[in-house]
């Protein structure tokens, strides 16, 4: 008889296995600025996002509204 041919053992793979997040991201901001940072509440706001919302650098909603001159973020 002859002996019975065997296949290799197969490789150990090396890649990384994939984790589930534990905690959900920090929430994006909607708007950014022209040099695309999140906005914070206080910081000035261009005309054309008054009225408007968006999530500050910390998560918060803040909001676009008229301050007498230059429209500012707040809460």
């Amino acid at each position: 008889m002859t002996p019975a041919a065997t296949k290799p053992a197969p490789k150990p793979t090396t890649k990384a296995p994939t984790r589930a997040p534990t905690e959900p991201a920090a929430a994006e901001c909607e708007i950014v600025s022209n040099a695309g940072n999140c906005y914070n509440a206080g910081q000035f706001c261009r005309k054309a996002d008054v009225g408007r919302s968006t999530h500050a650098a910390n998560g918060r909603m803040i909001y676009c509204r008229p301050d007498g001159g230059q429209p500012r973020w707040g809460y």
